[in-house]
């Protein structure tokens, strides 16, 4: 979309408001339009936005002149006396009125609904005029793109206020970034801050507008909770390590000791398997299990060598 004006000029009751001046505007571009203070930067936002008809030039978005379709599309923000909202109410009452504007639900829930997820809770009580330069910009221009059908913002004049003229065009900027049309009017002096060539006021040769590259949306991956829990039939379970090793027999099957008997076949019994015994200061000998008459395994203890005088005493 392009908002094009062509020595567009407005004739005041003793003098023009506005010389002849062109300036244009597309999707994803900011551009400042520069001159001295004055009714001049008022009566060009009107002229541009279909709300004054000019005395001279004309206005397209598209190329058609309908103004019907230049009031919808294009959107004048804070402008001195006309869209300014009063300074002494609260932030919550002109954030009401500017989301009844847009269509959307303006009760005191939806208004700090609002106010809360763009971060301004806090001055849902402030009077209007006592919000910083840089807040009051930025809340008015999204109550302003909050109406669907708006496609170009027209920032009237945001250094009146004072401030770092890097802060209201920044927000310029980001509007831009997600594909509005933004014209800036302002002083002389906030374009030399800025170091940005500007369209002048009374001028028929404005530069190409400043080009902003679009917001690459993020993109947000959704956890299932209820499927992180579900099996995967196509996963198979690894087996437990005791089963594992029951079945393939290693880390089971018992290890015949030194000197162990073996039965027909070649196999120790379960009964000739050794038992060792450790003592400090004894040297470890295998035991060999000795069975009893009535069948009851008894096991022999190795003697150390303290033992064995004793027992040869």
């Amino acid at each position: 979309m392009e908002l094009k004006a062509h020595a567009i000029s407005v004739q005041g009751p003793h003098a023009p408001m506005l010389n002849p001046t062109s300036v244009s505007v597309g999707d994803h571009q900011v551009v400042l339009l520069a001159g001295y203070p004055g009714p001049g930067h008022v009566a060009a936002s009107l002229a541009l936005s279909g709300r004054l008809r000019p005395n001279g030039g004309d206005v397209k978005l598209d190329g058609q002149t309908d103004g019907g379709v230049l009031r919808r599309r294009v959107a004048v923000v804070d402008a001195p006396g006309i869209t300014e909202p009063d300074d002494a109410l609260p932030v919550r009452s002109v954030v009401g009125e500017e989301l009844a504007i847009a269509g959307r639900k303006a009760g005191g829930k939806a208004v700090l609904a609002w106010l809360e997820e763009h971060g301004w809770h806090e001055y849902a009580d402030k009077r209007f005029e006592h919000l910083p330069v840089a807040v009051r910009t930025k809340l008015l221009a999204e109550l302003t793109v909050a109406r669907p059908e708006v496609k170009v913002v027209i920032l009237t004049m945001p250094d009146r206020h004072g401030g770092d003229p890097h802060e209201w065009y920044g927000v310029g900027r980001e509007l831009a970034s997600r594909g509005y049309g933004v014209i800036i009017t302002c002083a002389d002096a906030s374009t030399r801050l800025l170091s940005v060539p500007a369209a002048q006021l009374g001028s028929l040769t404005p530069p190409e507008p400043v080009q902003v590259a679009p917001v690459e949306p993020i993109e947000q991956t959704k956890v299932d909770p209820i499927a992180d829990t579900k099996p995967n039939p196509m996963v198979k379970k690894p087996e437990p390590a005791v089963k594992a090793e029951a079945e393939s027999g290693v880390g089971t099957k018992a290890q015949p000791s030194v000197g162990a008997k073996p039965e027909a076949g070649g196999k120790a019994t379960p009964e000739a398997e050794a038992v060792v015994e450790t003592r400090p200061g004894t040297e470890t000998k295998p035991v060999e299990a000795a069975t009893r008459e009535d069948g009851v395994e008894a096991e022999s203890v190795v003697l150390g060598e303290s033992d064995e005088k004793k027992a040869g005493a």
